[in-house]
C-alpha cells in the first residue's frame, strides 16, 4: 500500500493562496514554512456522524491524534483528483466522483510548521467502523463520532490535529446546514451506489442491498450489464479505463459498463451507464442480448470482485462524445482485425476472454451477414 513520498514535490503558492509557478519538495515547504495546497475530506454517514482517522503513533507530527482524511496536493494537480486519490488511499475504497461533492472551498488553515490553503470535500460511507479498511501505515483506527462531539473536539483542540480557527468554523458552519436540509436523506440515498446480493454461485439474489464498496470489499456477488457499441463500418468502440481506476487501469475495455443499483432494471443501469460514458441516449430496442459472462478476480486483499455480467450490443450511427474524467480517458473504434490482434496477449486489452470471444462471434455474424445500420 502506498505512503506518502516526502519527496514529493508540491506548488509553492503565496500568502493570499495564488501559485507562484514554482515547485518544491515537500520537506523543504514544511521547513520553510512555504504557503501549499491540501485536500481534506469530511465523511459522513446516515445518522450525520462523522468519521475520523487516529494517526499513527509514529507518526512525526501529531502521533496518536483524531483528525480528518487529508493529503498534499502534489505538483499541479487537479484538487478533486488529488482527494479522491487520497481517499482510495487511506481508506482503500473506490470511492467515485458522484460519491463526493465539495464542501468548503479554498480556504487558510495555518498550524505549527504548515502553511497550507485546505479545500475540503464530504463524502458518504455506509459503513460500520468494523467494516472500513484503511492504510495501517498511516492510521491506527477509524471511528464515528457525533456532531456534537467533532464540534466540542474542535473547540478543546485536545488530543486532535484540529485547531479552533475559520477553517473549522467554515467546516462546521456547512455541515449544520446539510445536516438541517429536509433534503438529507434523499441526497445521501442518491449519491450512494447500493447493489443487490447475488448468492455464492452468482445465480440468485438474496434480498440483502449492500454498497458498491462494501460488495467489492468482501467478493459478495453482485450484478452488472455491458453494452457493445458497433458503428457502420461494424467496428467496435472500446473505451479506455482512467489509469487511477484500481480495476483494469489504462486498458481498453468494452463500449459501456457499469452496475445494476438496487433499485434498477438493466435496462435502467445500460441506459445511465451508456449516457456517462459515451454521450449516447438509447431507447428499449436500440438493445440486443448478447450472452452472460460470470467473472471472480481478486485484485488485491481489499478488492474481490465477483460479479455476474448480462452483456447486451447496438449498432449505431450516433457519435459518441470523448469523455476524459475519472472513469474514462478516451473512446476509439476497432475493426474485427485489431480486437482479435489486442486479444491475443490481452497486453493492453482488459482481460475478459469469455466476453471477447462473445465479441468476435458478434462481427463475425455481422460482417458474413451484410447487415447494414438503420
Amino acid at each position: 500500500m502506498k505512503v506518502a513520498d516526502k519527496n514529493e514535490f508540491l506548488q509553492v503558492l503565496d500568502e493570499h493562496g495564488n501559485s507562484l509557478n514554482k515547485l518544491e519538495l515537500r520537506s523543504v515547504i514544511h521547513k520553510k514554512g512555504l504557503w501549499h495546497n491540501e485536500v481534506a475530506c469530511i465523511c459522513i454517514n446516515r445518522k450525520r456522524q462523522i468519521l475520523l482517522q487516529k494517526r499513527s503513533r509514529n507518526k512525526k507530527s501529531y502521533p496518536s491524534c483524531w483528525g480528518l482524511f487529508a493529503g498534499h496536493v502534489v505538483e499541479y494537480d487537479d484538487i478533486k483528483e488529488s482527494i479522491i486519490k487520497e481517499m482510495r488511499e487511506e481508506l482503500v475504497s473506490e470511492i467515485k466522483e458522484n460519491n463526493i461533492f465539495l464542501l468548503v472551498d479554498k480556504i487558510k488553515n495555518e498550524r505549527d510548521d504548515n502553511k497550507c490553503f485546505v479545500t475540503c470535500f464530504c463524502a458518504f460511507v455506509d459503513r460500520d467502523e468494523k467494516d472500513i479498511l484503511f492504510q495501517k501505515e498511516e492510521i491506527d483506527e477509524v471511528k464515528w463520532f457525533s456532531f456534537d462531539e467533532f464540534k466540542q473536539m474542535v473547540r478543546n483542540e485536545k488530543g486532535t490535529i484540529f485547531k479552533n480557527n475559520d477553517y473549522y468554523k467554515s467546516i462546521i458552519q456547512e455541515l449544520e446546514k446539510l445536516f438541517n436540509s429536509v433534503n438529507f436523506a434523499r441526497r445521501l440515498n442518491k449519491i450512494i451506489e447500493n447493489i443487490c446480493e447475488y448468492d455464492s454461485q452468482g445465480d440468485h439474489p438474496t434480498g440483502r442491498i449492500v454498497s458498491r464498496e462494501f460488495a467489492h470489499n468482501y467478493g459478495i456477488w453482485h450484478k452488472i450489464v455491458s453494452l457493445v457499441i458497433i458503428n457502420k463500418k461494424h467496428q467496435i468502440l472500446l473505451q479506455k479505463r482512467s489509469s487511477k481506476k484500481i480495476r483494469n487501469p489504462g486498458l481498453w475495455d468494452i463500449s459501456v459498463s457499469g452496475h445494476v443499483l438496487y433499485n434498477e432494471d438493466e435496462f435502467m443501469a445500460l441506459k445511465r451507464e451508456c449516457y456517462e460514458e459515451t454521450g449516447i441516449k438509447i431507447k428499449g430496442d436500440d438493445v440486443k442480448f448478447l450472452t452472460t459472462c460470470k467473472e471472480k478476480k481478486v485484485f488485491n486483499k481489499n478488492f474481490i470482485d465477483n460479479h455476474i455480467c448480462d452483456v447486451y450490443y447496438m449498432i449505431t450511427n450516433k457519435k459518441p462524445k470523448q469523455i476524459c474524467d475519472l472513469e474514462v480517458e478516451k473512446l476509439k473504434y476497432f475493426s474485427l482485425n485489431e480486437l482479435i490482434h489486442m486479444m491475443r496477449n490481452y497486453k493492453h486489452l482488459a482481460y475478459k476472454p469469455d466476453l471477447f470471444k462473445a465479441v468476435v462471434e458478434l462481427l463475425q455474424n455481422i460482417e458474413a451477414q451484410k447487415i447494414k445500420i438503420n
